[in-house]
């Protein structure tokens, strides 16, 4: 798992201004190795976004997964939204193995 100190962690070296994402997830019952098997291409993709600045993946004791974020404006998170790998993966293959989906959108201080 990432850990805040870890140099992988998404909002290493944030500044005042960027947007942050925080997904959490709850797998439906008996998705979540589907799930998980599709994470490595989403968050490669999502990572060599030109405005994305951090991608990371936290999977709780509980069993949710935690998806953490960031991106230089609301344009790039934006253009994250709309792109191709967003919409092929999370929206037509993930969203439908959730029992629940949250999304807490911040700007960094």
């Amino acid at each position: 798992m990432n850990e805040p100190t870890h140099p992988m962690w998404p909002l290493a070296g944030a500044r005042p201004g960027e947007i942050v994402v925080i997904a959490r997830w709850t797998p439906a019952d008996g998705s979540r190795e589907r799930i998980e098997s599709a994470l490595p291409e989403l968050v490669r993709a999502s990572s060599a976004e030109p405005g994305c600045l951090g991608y990371g993946v936290l999977r709780p004791d509980n069993g949710d997964i935690v998806l953490v974020e960031r991106y230089v404006d609301q344009n790039a998170l934006q253009a994250h939204r709309d792109s191709e790998h967003f919409r092929r993966i999370v929206q037509e293959r993930i969203v439908a193995m959730l029992a629940s989906r949250d999304v807490t959108i911040t700007v960094t201080c």
